[in-house]
């Protein structure tokens, strides 16, 4: 285990007064690191924690930052219960007051928020530090990039929010990496159509090479992300209006974009696309 003391577990959490020691943690906390393992680091950066090498000191904290949250969540729905030969009892402590529902409620929302921001600070340390950069041949890394957009900050940063949206949006991290196989359905379909399949292939695999992008690469980038959040939330309309946008800026700049002007959609024609307007491309 990568936390297996209540010192490191209080470090990010003061509000932890234990006196029994981390045992009624520890299960939780193995399944949060397992957690962090399939979704995020991989076996083998898992097994460099656990070793404590020094190589990823600060990859260290970030993980055990993690680690910690997830146990704690995973944990408050039965921390003031406990089975007795006559069944379910809650604790009581005559010198502590029951803490209220609403204030329990808000602790919960304040650890979720800060899980969030400690799993997108992990995933920016683990893209740019040299140390981590085996990290890019993991599975974990495959799936991350499938969509094109790394962290929940960045959803939220280009996510379209309106009544079509509101109910496929995202309210957490888990949430934004469930959506994750949808945004690649809608990169590789919806969007590709008007981008090409080929196009769409070569902005993944710079990414996941950490390839340089020209300026007017990251402006179409930037809006190839919004459409394909849009269309991945439901909101169809927005996301091919923003891929006509891409498609006419990339025309515009067509020797920029070599494979784009080698495949069929950069050609000037009228088109139909199924429940989408018919446009001139230019």
């Amino acid at each position: 285990m990568i936390v297996k003391d209540l010192v490191t577990f209080r470090k990010h959490l003061p509000s932890v007064v234990l006196k029994g020691g981390l045992d009624p943690f520890i299960d939780s906390l193995e399944i949060a690191q397992e957690k962090l393992q399939n979704e995020i680091l991989g076996k083998d950066l898992i097994d460099a924690l656990e070793a404590q090498s020094s190589e990823h000191e600060h990859l260290l904290k970030l993980a055990t930052r993690v680690i910690c949250y997830e146990g704690f969540l995973i944990n408050i729905p039965d921390m003031d219960l406990i089975l007795t030969d006559a069944g379910f009892a809650v604790t009581n402590n005559e010198k502590m007051a029951p803490a209220s529902p609403a204030r329990v409620q808000a602790l919960t929302a304040s650890i979720k928020s800060k899980l969030d921001g400690a799993k997108d600070a992990l995933i920016n340390h683990l893209m740019t530090a040299p140390e981590c950069l085996s990290w890019r041949g993991t599975e974990q890394f495959e799936r991350l990039s499938d969509s094109l957009i790394f962290t929940y900050q960045e959803f939220k940063d280009l996510a379209i929010y309106n009544q079509i949206t509101a109910d496929a949006y995202p309210k957490c991290w888990s949430d934004f990496f469930d959506l994750n196989g949808s945004m690649n359905v809608a990169l590789m379909t919806d969007v590709a159509s008007y981008i090409s399949k080929d196009y769409a292939e070569e902005i993944l695999e710079k990414l996941r090479d950490n390839e340089r992008f020209l300026p007017i690469e990251k402006k179409v980038l930037k809006i190839i992300k919004i459409a394909v959040i849009a269309i991945a939330l439901g909101d169809r309309k927005s996301g091919l209006e923003q891929a006509i946008i891409a498609h006419r800026i990339m025309k515009q700049n067509i020797s920029n974009f070599p494979t784009f002007e080698a495949a069929p959609e950069s050609q000037e024609l009228t088109t139909e696309h199924t429940d989408s307007p018919i446009f001139m491309m230019f």
